[in-house]
């Protein structure tokens, strides 16, 4: 499984990886035989002094005794390798999916059920479709309980993330975007004409979904990637300011807005 893992991360000697609740260094060790530096970030203290010792005088190998979620990602393209805490496995998506511009791929194992929620389409949760604007996530295969020790009660998966090579929407726009989709999504059952109707007006929703090809009465959580970038970019184009969701600060939900 190990071999796998670090197959599938493509690692360079260029490469920094993380590996997030890093144990004892299982996945540290070998990824340093391939990548030019590993963070090995743990809080458990008996575990870092474990993980400090296989390391012994591996210079490209470093030990970080914190919290994960505290941990600041770097400012440079990075990558992930990790067996991640299944606890707080939507935090960690949000912080290295949602917030840093700079991680270039992952190769994770997560919980089954977590991982077939970020694939899964229709999207309906707008943090999920957020980090899928500027990254390819998919299950290459599912990992048994007893792969592990001790055992999970669950089944685990292997995740794939990918950033995308050419997406329509810079990465500058994620705040703005996530309000955006915070707004739009708050039904994701909604046709398409009621839930950009606050936005767009009724001529412009007819171009718009003739443009996405789409009937208008047709659930807003059934458009694709591309159709939600199109439709963020129609309304940065021809809606008026005032119209735009606006997220609340310190949060990712938009205030609702009267219409006008």
């Amino acid at each position: 499984m190990i071999k796998e893992l670090v197959s599938l991360a493509k690692l360079q000697e260029s490469d920094t990886v993380l590996d997030l609740g890093a144990g004892t260094g299982a996945l540290a060790i070998p990824l340093a035989e391939k990548a030019g530096k590993v963070i090995a970030i743990e809080n458990d203290p008996v575990s870092v002094e474990k993980l400090k010792s296989r390391a012994g005088e591996k210079a490209n190998v470093i030990v970080k005794q914190l919290d994960l979620l505290q941990y600041q990602p770097p400012s440079s393209p990075f990558c992930i390798v990790a067996n991640i805490p299944f606890s707080i496995t939507t935090p960690i998506f949000e912080k290295f999916l949602g917030h840093s511009s700079f991680l270039e791929r992952a190769v994770l194992i997560l919980e089954k059920g977590a991982a077939k929620r970020f694939t899964s389409f229709p999207v309906t949760n707008p943090q999920i479709l957020a980090w899928r604007m500027w990254y390819d996530i998919r299950i290459k295969r599912t990992v048994m309980p007893e792969c592990f020790s001790p055992p999970p009660s669950v089944e685990a998966a292997v995740v794939t993330v990918y950033r995308r090579k050419n997406p329509a929407i810079p990465s500058g726009h994620r705040g703005k975007f996530k309000a955006f989709v915070s707004y739009v999504l708050h039904d994701p059952r909604q046709p398409f004409f009621e839930a950009v109707g606050d936005i767009f007006t009724s001529p412009q929703i007819a171009k718009l979904a003739k443009a996405l090809r789409m009937d208008r009465a047709q659930p807003i959580c059934s458009l694709n990637v591309q159709q939600w970038e199109e439709l963020y970019l129609a309304m940065l184009q021809h809606a008026a300011p005032y119209r735009w969701p606006k997220a609340r600060k310190g949060s990712s939900k938009s205030y609702p807005r009267r219409k006008r």
